[in-house]
């Protein structure tokens, strides 16, 4: 993950509308609870490798 956003500038906003629009999409096919927790869980520890402080 970090070589592959590397130099993007992808700041922690932007990560966090990501994580908006995709409960809003697993909202929508009416995602159970469990698995939506499942996938957000394994969002979190990659933000660190996605996310550029500027």
């Amino acid at each position: 993950m970090k070589t592959t956003h590397a130099g993007m500038k992808i700041p922690n906003g932007e990560f966090g509308v990501l994580v908006e629009d995709l409960v809003k999409a697993l909202d929508l096919f009416k995602v159970l609870a469990q698995e939506k927790g499942e996938l957000l869980g394994f969002l979190e520890p990659m933000k660190k490798n996605i996310v550029e402080t500027l």
